[in-house]
């Protein structure tokens, strides 16, 4: 969508800041195209200069290496648990059957308990335990939050509905993270990307 700017001031007159009419523009915002003052100018992490408002929407396509290891690290996270279990039935079973089913079940529920936070804080703040490491998240398309429905069903649920029905979905999903935009295709279906996190995000 092209940016709609303002009404070109009368001539003679300089250009006004559009949250500031008393202070006179400095830029034109390279998103939504309204005039911005010195106090409202910002420069994106792409370098061009946007309005305050504007500036947050903007973002970077995170690469392809931090998306590899978040996606590991978030990985290695979920299933933890569940070895751990099953490594305390094998050392504390002692051949007790119950107990080592027992111990494997609570590993199975603590995987499933931290699979679900993993979405928690993907839905709160587009970053999961890896990718926070990593400094990126997960953003809409036109870099607004995701919510926990989009997450949870159209990012996590549905491809995993598509590969158990198709497997090959499984191996041709992340290799769309190649093409120019570094989608997955789980990203295309939920309207996602991955982007780096602002600084403040960071900390």
């Amino acid at each position: 969508m092209q940016p709609e700017h303002d009404t070109p001031p009368p001539r003679g007159q300089s250009p006004r800041c559009a949250l500031h009419e008393e202070a006179l523009a400095t830029t034109i915002c390279n998103r939504c195209g309204s005039y911005a003052c010195m106090q409202c100018h910002r420069v994106g992490p792409d370098g061009q200069d946007y309005c305050s408002r504007c500036v947050s929407m903007v973002s970077v396509l995170a690469d392809r290496g931090s998306r590899f290891v978040a996606n590991l690290v978030d990985q290695l996270i979920i299933i933890a648990p569940w070895l751990g279990g099953v490594l305390l039935a094998v050392l504390l079973g002692d051949g007790d059957s119950g107990i080592s089913t027992l111990l494997s079940l609570l590993g199975l529920l603590a995987m499933l308990g931290m699979a679900m936070y993993q979405v928690y804080l993907a839905a709160q703040t587009g970053q999961t335990i890896g990718k926070r490491m990593m400094g990126i998240r997960v953003v809409r398309t036109d870099g607004s939050p995701v919510d926990l429905v989009r997450i949870l069903f159209l990012r996590n649920l549905v491809p995993m509905v598509i590969n158990a029905a198709c497997g090959i979905f499984g191996l041709v999903d992340p290799l769309f993270i190649f093409s120019e935009d570094r989608r997955c295709l789980h990203d295309h279906i939920a309207d996602t990307k991955v982007v780096t996190a602002a600084r403040e995000e960071r900390a």
